[in-house]
């Protein structure tokens, strides 16, 4: 026989352990950041998360405790229960019973509730919990102080740090469900990439930068700047492993063109910048911020000028190409016609193009390596002790490299092709705005086709 009041208390119990551990589920789900959120904006929520943050540990431990319990109390009523009813076999029955109901009732079913409905319970769930821990004071203190004593500093229990692979794995799943507008997926991408890329990676190379002979006179200064349109030069004795200084151009806007025979050019010169080309675009930026330089030469290991980086490259490769109102917009290295075409002519690029360029602009992948940083240093990477030559071809993951432009061992230009003709290679922007001039076609010959039909209609 069972009595009224077991069946009263064995509900009760199973319903208190049900509240701790959507109490624990609740807690656990809320995030730091956005407990931070709800704190700030204030209001029975806020305060509510308010008390749980000042006293987290405590809070965490009366549902331990209180949970423990519970479901203590009602294991132990439900085998007397079984005892009176079931006699002899009441200890196997006993406890398979109380722990399918405390698994099924008890943890998984309200931890599952409330985890999905954490920020709505919140309130009520922290206000209930404030009256247990002062119910259950002197028993959550003991536990608290004896766990404290036993662990020491490992007894706080604090909210896991966010990590870069958190962060990357949010900005994936934002990709993937199409949350978040493409750009600002790009720039989160280049803002968590920013901190692996070396100087190399987005240097000019030497044999593409411009420099100034410091026996240049003010006409071939103004001569080469019209020409090429930069506003800072290196200054050079012969050539860039005996840079003495740069030259800003505006700087040239105080000299009196009168008196050209009084020109000194060393006296516009600015301190030379140098950085090692193995270091981390972040530090270089660091570095030149606080030195207030704009572009710093980049040495090998052997002390070799291998090339240039301006403040401007470096923010590039976060916020993407920046134009001023001396650039203009070059048209993409490519050659592409007819789908069919395509496929046998490939994709002309430039030997130098950076291969992180080539994976943003035509969306070829190819690892970045301590040995090469372009196109052309990945192709004289893959052809070992062998000199580059028109006509060579260098077959890598499916794509084919079709070397067509050789000077002096340069690797000048190279033709992409897919090996197996079924991928065509496009410019990334050249594809958006074919895909848009195509879809303003296409809407203007539906627009013409309704109108055709409204007319054989009428």
């Amino acid at each position: 026989m069972v009595y009224p009041y077991e069946v009263i208390a064995l509900i009760a119990c199973l319903a208190s352990s049900a509240f701790y551990s959507a109490s624990e589920a609740v807690l656990l789900s809320i995030s730091i950041d956005r407990a931070k959120q709800i704190i700030e904006a204030g209001g029975p929520k806020g305060r509510a998360l308010s008390f749980l943050a000042e006293r987290h540990n405590e809070i965490l431990t009366t549902i331990l405790v209180g949970n423990n319990i519970v479901n203590i109390i009602f294991a132990t009523m439900v085998s007397i229960v079984a005892t009176r009813v079931f006699n002899e076999a009441a200890v196997g029955i006993s406890v398979f019973i109380s722990t399918v109901l405390i698994l099924l009732f008890g943890e998984i079913t309200p931890k599952t509730f409330a985890k999905n409905h954490a920020e709505a319970l919140a309130t009520v769930v922290v206000r209930i919990l404030q009256v247990n821990f002062y119910i259950l004071f002197p028993v959550v203190t003991m536990v608290t102080w004896f766990i404290e004593k036993i662990l020491g500093d490992h007894s706080q229990l604090q909210g896991r740090m966010v990590t870069k692979n958190d962060i990357e794995y949010l900005v994936g799943r934002a990709e993937k469900e199409k949350t978040i507008d493409s750009k600002q997926l790009g720039l989160l991408s280049s803002i968590l990439e920013f901190p692996t890329i070396k100087v190399k990676d987005i240097m000019v190379p030497r044999q593409q930068v411009k420099f100034i002979e410091r026996n240049m006179s003010f006409k071939q200064i103004v001569d080469l700047v019209r020409e090429d349109n930069h506003s800072r030069y290196p200054v050079c004795k012969g050539s860039l492993d005996n840079t003495i200084g740069f030259l800003h151009v505006k700087d040239l806007a105080f000299v009196n063109v009168g008196e050209p025979e009084k020109f000194e050019l060393k006296k516009l010169l600015k301190r030379p910048f140098f950085v090692y080309e193995h270091m981390k675009i972040q530090a270089v930026f660091d570095h030149m911020n606080r030195k207030k330089v704009h572009l710093a030469l980049i040495k090998d290991e052997n002390g070799l000028i291998v090339g240039i980086v301006t403040l401007e490259d470096i923010i590039e490769e976060i916020f993407g190409e920046i134009l001023d109102e001396h650039d203009e917009e070059e048209d993409q290295s490519y050659d592409i016609d007819d789908d069919e075409e395509s496929a046998e002519n490939g994709l002309l690029v430039d030997g130098q193009i950076p291969l992180r360029d080539l994976d943003s602009d035509y969306d070829i992948k190819i690892p970045l390596n301590d040995n090469y940083s372009t196109l052309a240093g990945f192709l004289l990477d893959m052809l070992g002790n062998n000199f580059p030559e028109n006509g060579q071809i260098i077959v890598w993951e499916g794509i084919s490299f079709e070397i067509t432009n050789v000077a002096n061992y340069e690797i000048k230009e190279v033709r992409v092709r897919d090996v197996a003709g079924e991928k065509h290679f496009f410019s990334k922007s050249e594809a958006k705005n074919n895909f848009s001039v195509e879809s303003s076609n296409d809407k203007r010959d539906d627009s013409k086709n309704s109108e055709d039909s409204e007319k054989k209609t009428n």
